[in-house]
């Protein structure tokens, strides 16, 4: 019989806080990349920890990794709202970037056609236009990647002919 350990909180806290500190410790000193694995070690230890989250997109914004940066972005606002729209803004800042420009996304002008009212096919759209996949905003994107995955259970035992006919009712 295993017991639970009383102290895998504390310390899973104390190598979280380690690893950040490696991690902050290499983006001083413009080691990208290694501040970025430092990160990761922080996160293995607490996923949801704001300032580890905040570090690492930190990390990819130096590394110039945008795509990966606003997905740690995200993740953060998700781990917690308030000090994301509190401290966010500034901590990115510290490195050189504005984080509105950061979670904009990038569209590329929409070609002539459909600015003269041709429809826009999925084929038509270059991934790079699409920063988000289907989703239409960072917030999106953040309760799409926060959602469980669906397990084999619901795949089976949904009744997928139902599902199709209500989406074909509009």
């Amino acid at each position: 019989m295993r017991f639970p350990n009383p102290f895998r909180p504390v310390t899973a806290r104390v190598a979280s806080a380690l690893w950040g500190w490696f991690g902050r410790r290499r983006l001083r000193r413009g080691d990208s990349r290694g501040a970025i694995r430092a990160f990761h070690r922080a996160l293995r230890h607490r996923p949801a920890d704001f300032r580890a989250l905040m570090a690492v997109a930190q990390a990819h914004l130096g590394a110039r990794e945008l795509e990966e940066a606003r997905r740690y972005l995200a993740q953060a606002r998700e781990a917690d709202p308030l000090a994301y729209d509190l401290r966010a803004a500034g901590l990115l800042a510290r490195v050189g970037y504005d984080l509105e420009a950061v979670c904009r996304p990038q569209i590329a002008p929409r070609p002539a056609a459909v600015a003269q009212g041709a429809r826009l096919s999925r084929r038509d759209v270059r991934p790079s236009e699409l920063p988000y996949g289907d989703c239409a905003d960072v917030d999106e994107y953040a309760r799409f990647r926060a959602m469980p995955p669906i397990t084999r259970a619901e795949i089976e035992h949904t009744d997928w002919d139902a599902i199709i006919g209500d989406l074909l009712d509009d």
